[in-house]
């Protein structure tokens, strides 16, 4: 017979089952109280008996035995002996410690990156507790054979019983005592890591070792793609010998009898497969071995959040792209090669060809400079761009400081790096869609961008129908588009109520904008040609003739070296109105057009005036450095040898030279000569 006491938290108790008498007692209850009584009374604010326990699946309910009525208390006796004698019986619970300890331990613990969960945290502890009791009362045999009033030797049966006694805690350690000598010795050589189960990470027991994993991960990333049924009968076939894998890059052939255990095959089963391939951490490998880089860095890869720029020309990022929706009459696309603002998202910048090459590319950053100069701003602050073209300009054009402050170079796959990419998809998908047909992918999920294709039953069985233009209609679309979308609202219409993005574009300028410097941007972007100085005065380019700014700027040229490097850039209407010209790589001047008046007086305008006054103002600077260099440097001397004779080399007076006749013109009686001139006729 059990006994009705049992110690908890170190009181004495009383099981409720033995004093109450409706369907909740046992057959040796005294039947002193009902069950409903009796919870009233522990309830009751005046009562004195005290429930030290509540019941539980594997514990009954305790009251307080000192809490109960003396005549209780006298019968309880009376029938089953003085509690005292549990005194000696409870010995181990009065032993017993939490070790917090191992409750840090198993906090601490993680498996796959995981943490146990608290109920299993809290078992786990109180199987430590209860075991560091056990080693207690073990290694002191003597002592707790004396006090539970023992004299057997094996004390292993005596723990077992003490150990399932004891309920204070769940701890769900072995009921047999062979049992538990097996689990508390290995709990005396291993620690707190024995109490651990084989499904929480400890290796000398899992099915699947990292051999079998990396197997299964290799099979299933296989060219072909498999499934999981096939990656499965592939390792059955391995096993059976039937096929044999081989590391392509090392050569090394996969041991069969790693994958064995006790001499016998390691079976898996397909649902064993599809779990460690979906695995969180394997499903990334796999993601990315089986899709590629592309698709593994716009599904899986965690990606930056971004905020734009407060003000405009911060930030210009620049993408191509190819037309699709419209191709060429052979067939081909044109390709197209934007600049956008990022902050307004306004398209400053576009250019077109029927090869993606590097002109290309810099038309595009010619035509962002018209856009901008035209405009009076300087220089971008930063430009945005990918390796693809640019990377042949990295250290000149693109290198930062050269003509940029700062340069951002995108990888040439990662669409969603490049804020270009964003402000594309608006546009195609905006004043495209609404001026063309066919825009989208045949593949988008939204059905209105998803374009159909029309098969030409042929001969080649390959051909579609297709819109198509020529080269000058598909870029004359393409500027239209331009305004269209330049001119749209901006999609901030909060922060921007009634603005277009051109506005928006315009009205918040960064100022702190770098000013253009010409000289170094035209080196990099312009057109070049070798030419020389000629007269002292200009450099011809394309056929036409480039004043310096002084004569002045002869002095930087090195001697008897008149030839230069000339740059240039032609404006909108086709015009070149700026020369930069460099001697050996160092910046030497910006040439204008050579000033030019008419002949003839009777048809001056006030273009010809000013031609005229230009002309013989650098003509005049020009004879009077000859006059001031010849002063300071050229002296009359002579030649005298030491026996005191001497030539006389002394210049002779020569007449000086006659230079071109300046014309000289009165604009006060221009109008007079002109009609007296005509009263003549």
């Amino acid at each position: 017979m059990e006994s009705p006491f049992e110690f908890h938290n170190k009181k004495l108790g009383i099981k409720i089952k033995y004093l109450i008498c409706d369907r909740h007692c046992c057959n040796e209850s005294l039947k002193l109280i009902s069950y409903k009584a009796l919870n009233g009374r522990i309830l009751s604010k005046n009562s004195t008996i005290e429930q030290i326990r509540r019941a539980s699946l594997s514990c009954d309910a305790l009251v307080l035995f000192s809490s109960l009525e003396a005549g209780w208390r006298d019968k309880l006796v009376l029938k089953f002996g003085k509690p005292h004698e549990e005194i000696k019986k409870s010995w181990f619970a009065q032993q017993y410690i939490f070790d917090r300890t191992a409750l840090y331990f198993f906090q601490d613990y993680n498996y796959d990156s995981k943490n146990l969960d608290p109920a299993i945290i809290d078992k786990y502890a109180y199987q430590a507790s209860v075991l560091n009791t056990v080693l207690i009362m073990k290694n002191n045999r003597k002592q707790y054979l004396k006090a539970q009033n023992c004299t057997s030797v094996d004390i292993w049966q005596s723990l077992s019983r003490d150990v399932n006694a004891f309920r204070e805690v769940e701890h769900n350690l072995p009921t047999t005592k062979d049992s538990l000598r097996y689990k508390v010795n290995l709990y005396a050589k291993e620690g707190y890591s024995a109490l651990i189960s084989d499904k929480f990470g400890m290796r000398n027991a899992l099915k699947v070792t990292s051999k079998i994993e990396s197997l299964i991960i290799s099979l299933y990333c296989l060219p072909n793609k498999p499934y999981v049924e096939n990656v499965h009968e592939k390792y059955i076939e391995f096993l059976q010998g039937d096929i044999e894998i081989v590391n392509i890059k090392t050569g090394e052939m996969f041991d069969r009898k790693n994958f064995f255990k006790n001499k016998k095959p390691i079976e898996l089963s397909v649902g064993t497969v599809w779990n460690y391939i979906n695995a969180p951490h394997n499903a990334l490998i796999i993601a990315k071995a089986r899709n590629g880089a592309y698709d593994f860095n716009h599904k899986v890869r965690p990606h930056a959040h971004r905020t734009p720029p407060v003000y405009a020309m911060s930030k210009i990022s620049l993408d191509d792209r190819d037309i699709m929706h419209t191709k060429l009459h052979d067939g081909s696309k044109v390709m197209a090669y934007y600049a956008f603002d990022v902050m307004s998202g306004a398209m400053i910048g576009i250019a077109h060809s029927k090869s993606k090459n590097h002109e290309l590319y810099l038309d595009c950053i010619r035509n962002m400079f018209h856009f901008t100069t035209a405009r009076g701003l300087g220089t971008p602050m930063q430009m945005e761009v990918e390796q693809h073209l640019v990377s042949d300009f990295k250290d000149g054009l693109m290198k930062a400081g050269n003509v940029f402050p700062f340069v951002r170079w995108c990888n040439a796959t990662n669409s969603q790096e490049k804020r270009a990419e964003n402000h594309i998809r608006v546009k195609k998908y905006g004043v495209e869609k609404n001026n063309n047909q066919n825009v989208g992918r045949h593949y988008s999920r939204l059905e209105s961008n998803r374009v159909t294709l029309q098969k030409i039953f042929d001969e080649q069985n390959d051909n579609y129908k297709e819109a198509k233009a020529t080269f000058e209609q598909i870029v004359a679309n393409e500027l239209q588009e331009q305004m269209k979308y330049n001119n749209q609202p901006h999609s901030d219409k909060k922060k921007y109520p009634g603005q277009t993005r051109l506005e928006v574009f315009l009205n918040n300028i960064n100022p702190d904008l770098p000013k253009l410097d010409n000289s170094q941007l035209y080196k990099y972007i312009g057109s070049h040609t070798a030419t020389s100085i000629r007269r002292s005065q200009y450099v011809q380019v394309q056929y036409g003739k480039f004043q310096l700014s002084s004569p002045q700027i002869l002095k930087k040229l090195q001697p008897n070296n008149y030839n230069v490097d000339a740059y240039y850039l032609k404006n909108e209407t086709n015009e070149i109105t700026s020369v930069y010209i460099y001697q050996n790589n160092q910046f030497i001047d910006e040439c204008k057009p050579v000033p030019t008046f008419n002949t003839a007086n009777s048809e001056w305008t006030d273009a010809d005036i000013l031609g005229f006054e230009n002309s013989t103002k650098y003509m005049s600077e020009f004879d009077a450095m000859v006059r001031n260099e010849t002063l300071d440097k050229l002296q009359k001397v002579t030649v005298i040898r030491s026996n005191n004779t001497y030539i006389d080399i002394t210049p002779s007076s020569v007449k000086e030279i006659e230079y071109e006749p300046v014309f000289e013109y009165e604009t006060t009686n221009l109008q007079t000569e002109r009609s007296r001139a005509i009263n003549d006729l």
